[in-house]
């Protein structure tokens, strides 16, 4: 028996693409039991994202690991009774189809908690159940544009950017994940199921950090400013002579006075140095000009220079590193977060690893763990039979019938 956090705890996960799998693997990595519910013709469109290899999916790969697939058509009258057999087994559901979507197939919570009044039921969408917005479809940069962040990200004067990964979807499957953890926790004080909920829209807004108060505050929205920020100077990504980059972030009023004496720049310390509210102010509204002087510093050292420099005096700053650098970052590999897996057709590729870390129990990965993603369909059969105590002829029925696949 794994004493994992979450051992024990049997998950009905009918989520698919990015936010409710990435929801669903950070529960199994904590030791909930996975088994995802994927349909006709070919289950979660994951299966067929890019990177490829030998008609494998990486991306799927990477969300699914560890989980168990059983191929069932919802829309049938079979497959609806078969899901409500299952949901009296199960401690928890997951969706994340538009709001609505499984109540008008009749599986909807008011439905499933008359199977199961223990069940937890969680849903991400882009909006929400109820609002003007609960009809609309959604993918991530449309959260993103929605929720604030493209107003934020980038430069100034630039179109709108979204950021490089679906953080939209991240932020959605780690709140989902939260919710479901905490949803648990009071099943178990009161023995009460819970439906819970997580809009795409709602978790960008979430974490626009001061953005929200200060626009509430002083009127103004605030516009996107690159690497910059007005909690301090220098503060932005600098070039060193051997053409790596560094981000530096300031925070220390003392520390200014140092960086710029350190430079040569006495003057920039009497024009802008001191730690009340009025230098502060000023030293925000010429950040750009205290970047460039710091710009030009920074290009006649090489980044080890530069960094042994900063470091000497307590001044944040990382290296911008590419994801070939951090697959081989002695940092990541130390705390067991670049993870190597010998595929049978995706070849030896490394993945990511669960980055919550308990003192006294290995999580995520393990070091001695070879975790796959299932075929589509590649467990029904065990769970039809294991779970619901179906026979073979059953089961090869309902095959034939393609009310499942195997």
């Amino acid at each position: 028996m794994s004493d994992k956090p979450l051992a024990g705890v049997r998950i009905l996960d009918l989520t698919w693409v990015y936010a409710g799998p990435f929801a669903s693997m950070l529960l199994s990595d904590l030791g909930a039991e996975v088994i995802k519910l994927e349909g006709p013709p070919f289950g979660d469109w994951v299966r067929l994202a890019p990177p490829l290899k030998n008609g494998n999916s990486g991306y799927f790969y990477m969300l699914n690991r560890r989980k168990k697939s059983v191929a069932l058509d919802l829309k049938s009258d079979k497959g609806k009774a078969i899901f409500f057999d299952l949901v009296k087994e199960f401690d928890v559901i997951l969706e994340n189809f538009k709001a609505g979507t499984l109540d008008t197939l009749g599986l909807g919570y008011e439905e499933v908690k008359k199977a199961n009044p223990r069940i937890i039921y969680g849903s991400i969408n882009g909006f929400g159940s109820d609002g003007p917005y609960s009809h609309m479809p959604c993918v991530d940069p449309i959260a993103q544009a929605m929720g604030g962040l493209m107003s934020l990200t980038g430069f100034p004067g630039q179109p709108p950017l979204k950021t490089g990964p679906a953080v939209a979807d991240s932020l959605s499957g780690l709140y989902l994940a939260l919710g479901i953890v905490s949803a648990l926790r009071k099943m178990e004080r009161t023995g009460v199921g819970s439906r819970l909920e997580v809009a795409m829209m709602d978790s960008v807004f979430s974490v626009l950090e001061e953005a929200v108060i200060r626009t509430s505050m002083t009127g103004d929205p605030g516009s996107s400013r690159g690497n910059t920020d007005p909690l301090g100077a220098p503060w932005d990504a600098f070039e060193t002579n051997d053409g790596h980059w560094v981000m530096v972030c300031n925070l220390n009023p003392n520390n200014f006075d140092k960086i710029y004496k350190m430079i040569g720049r006495d003057d920039i310390v009497d024009e802008y140095g001191g730690f009340d509210e009025v230098a502060a102010e000023k030293r925000s509204g010429d950040l750009l000009k205290l970047n460039a002087i710091f710009a030009d510093w920074a290009k006649t050292k090489s980044v080890g220079e530069f960094q042994e420099t900063l470091l000497k005096m307590s001044i944040p700053n990382g290296v911008v590193k590419n994801v070939n650098e951090l697959l081989e970052d002695p940092q990541l590999k130390s705390r067991n977060m670049v993870v190597d897996v010998h595929h049978p057709t995706l070849g030896q590729v490394k993945t990511f690893n669960l980055p919550i870390k308990f003192f006294d129990h290995e999580m995520g990965i393990l070091p001695d763990e070879n975790p796959l993603e299932p075929g589509f369909g590649q467990h029904s059969r065990d769970v039809l039979k294991e779970i619901l105590g179906m026979k073979d002829e059953e089961i090869e029925n309902l095959k034939n019938e393609q009310v499942i696949w195997t």
